[in-house]
């Protein structure tokens, strides 16, 4: 950003914010916000920096290391130098009724853009980025220094041969207050005129006269910020901005494209990239799970070989390697290995607990295999609806630890403001309904068939609207196995009513004075879709 938008906004601040007070000062990474009156002034020294007031703040976290400026008003905006720093002189009234004065400084100089806070004798009581160089220190406790400038006013320049290539290229490296873009437009009307001083003076001229701000796009993107109509822009789309905060505006809409929007951008990548890690490792996991049909034939053989032996172990003749049996249910005879160093009665334990063993193993690879499609099934989801969502600031899922991977169930907040919980699993079930819920909430799960438990959250004594119930009962159809069979019927009731029935299954309840209602699972896939709120 180049020093005369700055001198631009420095009067749109002076006209909006001088003699407001300071609220409050919020700063997280490189964003900070304060309020003042009822507005906020932004200021982002990352890449690209930004600098604007605005309705809305860009920092979340209360600085209460600042609260000392907490209350003092503004006193007003200025530059001290042609350059891209700007002071705030504010003012603190004391309970003597003395003041005493502050300054906020915001070095609006690209990637070295910094935040300080000094005393009426320069002394640097804040620093967002401590700095030491061979040219300045900047540190808390250290005397403020301005960052060093060689450049000169216009008027005390000498110029040899003047060229258009020559004005374009090198006047901002010797004139105060010009960006090289400036140069390309002093250029530009040089190339009009034929004389540089008159095009600095035109130059000069169009920017103090003008209102307006100009935000210039270079392929659909915000490129540059200009005080008026550059003629030398004339091949990019433009959007101008007045009224009341024109510049600010301007800023603000070139940090959102710049930065928030790429932000979230980069974000909802990691998001895609985080949630594609772990569906491609459930799958491998699903891949490698032992097949369940196998094992099932497997506990068969054992059984059949253990209930064979036990009605002939009295044939079973000591170090005897197998044993011929008939077997009448097949009509046919039977070998079934032994182990010669046992006994009979040992080798009939052996093969039982062979049986045992196997059959242990199916009902695991079975459950195993259930929960890793559900786990699929829901991250493919969960995909689908980041691919489709633009705005990331939507909370259309409240994580309980805000990590897809690690919480065991999930929270979605509905348009009422109340939550539902959904088990991710028999376990997650348990957990919602068992533990984390009160006896007035509400519980729904799909009738007859396999699926999550949801639970409505309520207030004691809360009546929930028709919708909250719908949805609800929507999101226990869309998380159960017959999500794709259409209109489904989902039982509900106060968790008071749900039990679980001793020695019973991870996740198996029962349940009494429930109600039913017939619900489309993909009300609640519409719900995500649209961003639930």
């Amino acid at each position: 950003m180049d020093f005369l938008f700055l001198e631009k906004l420095s009067d749109e601040f002076n006209r909006l914010l001088k003699g407001k007070r300071i609220n409050e000062i919020y700063c997280n990474g490189s964003a900070v916000s304060l309020s003042v009156g009822e507005q906020f002034l932004n200021f982002f020294f990352g890449n690209p920096n930004a600098l604007f007031v605005s309705g809305r703040r860009i920092a979340e976290k209360p600085l209460n290391t600042l609260s000392f400026i907490k209350g003092s008003y503004v006193k007003g905006f200025y530059l001290p130098k042609k350059d891209r720093v700007l002071f705030a002189e504010v003012v603190k009234l004391l309970p003597s009724g003395k003041g005493r004065r502050f300054f906020l400084v915001f070095e609006v100089t690209g990637k070295n853009a910094n935040f300080l806070i000094i005393d009426g004798e320069n002394k640097i009581l804040f620093v967002s980025r401590e700095v030491q160089t061979t040219v300045r220190e900047v540190r808390k406790g250290a005397v403020y220094e301005y960052p060093p400038c060689d450049k000169l006013p216009f008027s005390e320049l000498k110029f040899g041969k003047i060229t258009k290539e020559g004005i374009e290229k090198k006047l901002y490296k010797f004139v105060e207050g010009i960006s090289p873009l400036n140069s390309k437009e002093i250029a530009y009307l040089y190339s009009k005129v034929g004389s540089l001083a008159q095009a600095y003076e035109n130059f000069m001229g169009l920017h103090e006269s003008s209102k307006d701000a100009f935000l210039y796009f270079e392929n659909g993107t915000p490129k540059y910020l200009t005080t008026f109509k550059y003629s030398s822009l004339s091949g990019l789309d433009f959007k101008v901005f007045s009224g009341e905060r024109p510049f600010s505006s301007a800023w603000e809409e070139y940090y959102v494209q710049n930065v928030e929007l790429k932000r979230k951008e980069v974000l909802k990548q990691k998001l895609l990239d985080r949630l594609e890690r772990k569906i491609e490792t459930l799958k491998k996991e699903l891949k490698e799970l032992s097949d369940v049909e196998s094992l099932e034939a497997e506990a068969e053989k054992y059984r059949k070989w253990g209930e064979l032996l036990k009605y002939n172990l009295h044939l079973v003749k000591p170090g005897s390697k197998e044993i011929t049996v008939y077997d009448y249910e097949e009509n046919k005879e039977v070998k079934i290995p032994l182990d010669p160093s046992l006994s009979p009665k040992h080798n009939l334990e052996r093969i039982f607990k062979a049986y045992k063993k196997f059959l242990k193993r199916a009902e695991f690879s079975k459950t195993r295999l259930s929960e890793l499609t559900f786990k699929i099934e829901e991250l493919e989801r969960l995909k689908r609806t980041l691919e489709e969502t633009e705005n990331l600031e939507e909370p259309f899922v409240e994580e309980r630890k805000g990590n897809t991977e690690s919480s065991p169930y999930l929270t979605f907040v509905l348009p009422s403001g109340r939550k539902i919980l959904v088990g991710k699993n028999g376990k997650a079930n348990e957990l919602i309904t068992l533990k984390l819920s009160n006896p007035w909430d509400l519980w729904f799960h799909v009738k007859n068939l396999a699926g999550s438990h949801v639970v409505l959250k309520l207030n004691r004594g809360e009546k929930p609207s028709e919708e909250d119930i719908e949805l609800a009962a929507s999101a226990a159809a869309f998380f159960s196995k017959g999500k794709h069979s259409g209109k489904l019927l989902v039982d509900y009731t106060e968790i008071k009513n749900v039990k679980k029935p001793k020695n019973s299954p991870v996740g198996k309840v029962i349940y009494r004075n429930e109600k039913t209602i017939r619900t489309d699972p993909h009300t609640f896939e519409k719900f995500l879709k649209n961003g639930a709120p």
